[in-house]
């Protein structure tokens, strides 16, 4: 099992040099355990290619630093008088090919998920307006009887639950136009990332909300711009830092964090839990409308797909990054305002 010959493509790929290869180790150290025999019998049986021939096989190597790396593995046994003396194996990385397929499946399911939210965001803008018309003069005519009543005759109660569901009704219609993206009037400015996330945070109305929160604040420490609707983005990181803080009952770590990924031009934002996360069946339907996870009552199931379709209308992109029974972190992706960046650093100058 000893090395002959390693040519300089299977030097850079086994990271060994050919002097290295000969005199230093011998083929089963190019394999995990046990995989060079597998593959030895493999070679010798004639279901693969043939006796003394492996054709287009999938297989592990290992690198000089023990790495794992998958190819693509044509091997053939060299025969002399009928008795093996060698063996040859032409080996073609994996790697690029297993990531360019990742892509792939990423953009297709983001096609998808374009497709689906803008026949959903179609279907909520037609329900929305044919409800709008009725509730408005439910409301109308409801405030109308209150005001000809008296304050304390018997039916100013049942007035009040109408004109109060009613007005629930309303904002529910509300977030559906919204969703829908025909009442996004959006009015872009370059905004600093981490002042949209403090201002954020003290809009909250109920600061209660975070006794039990530790909140963890990892803003970038550079100034970093994003070209975005404030008062939009405002409503973005609200609703994603209520929805961390329902999915750990109000008790955990909620962490923030902020900053520029160099090779890409970007600026991230995530917002991570440490709840229960959400289960595997759930994720392809969390940016869906009128899905929810929580109790009859307790949410629209609109805040996500709201999120959803504001964060498109600013050019920008949200993923779930990671999930789990350690909790989850939504990833907020806006591209980096390069201007304002560069027109920052001349004030500075000068």
């Amino acid at each position: 099992a000893n090395i002959l010959l390693m040519n300089p493509a299977a030097e850079e790929l086994f990271g060994y040099t050919q002097r290295e290869a000969v005199t230093q180790i011998s083929v089963p150290d190019l394999y995990p355990a046990g995989k060079a025999k597998s593959i030895m019998k493999q070679l010798r049986s004639r279901k693969l290619g043939g006796k003394g021939k492996l054709l287009s096989t999938n297989a592990t190597i290992l690198n000089v630093e023990g790495q794992e790396i998958p190819v693509e593995l044509n091997a053939s046994i060299i025969y002399d008088d009928g008795t093996e003396v060698a063996t040859v194996g032409i080996y073609k990385d994996l790697r690029p090919i297993i990531v360019m397929e990742e892509k792939l499946k990423k953009a297709v399911v983001q096609i998808a998920q374009s497709d689906k939210m803008a026949s959903l965001g179609k279907l909520a803008a037609g329900v929305a307006h044919e409800i709008n018309n009725p509730l408005t003069g439910i409301l109308m005519y409801a405030h109308i009887a209150k005001d000809i009543l008296s304050e304390n005759g018997p039916p100013q109660k049942e007035l009040d639950y109408i004109i109060e569901d009613a007005e629930r009704c309303s904002g529910i219609v509300k977030n559906l136009l919204t969703y829908s993206r025909q009442t996004i009037h959006s009015e872009k400015d370059i905004q600093p990332a981490n002042a949209l996330v403090e201002e954020s945070l003290k809009l909250i109305r109920d600061q209660k909300l975070f006794l039990n929160i530790d909140l963890v604040k990892q803003l970038s420490e550079e100034e970093i711009y994003i070209n975005v609707d404030k008062n939009q983005m405002n409503q973005v990181i609200i609703n994603l830092v209520m929805n961390a803080v329902d999915a750990m009952d109000k008790k955990g770590t909620l962490t923030l964090r902020t900053y520029r990924h160099k090779k890409k031009s970007e600026i991230h934002f995530e917002i991570s839990d440490t709840g229960s996360g959400i289960p595997d069946k759930n994720l392809p339907r969390i940016f869906d409308p009128f899905f929810t996870t929580k109790e009859q009552g307790q949410g629209t199931g609109l805040g996500l797909s709201t999120v959803y379709g504001i964060v498109k209308e600013n050019h920008g992109h949200i993923s779930v990054k990671d999930t789990g029974p350690h909790g989850t972190t939504f990833l907020l992706i806006f591209p980096q305002d390069k201007d304002a960046s560069e027109n920052k650093m001349i004030g500075t100058i000068l």
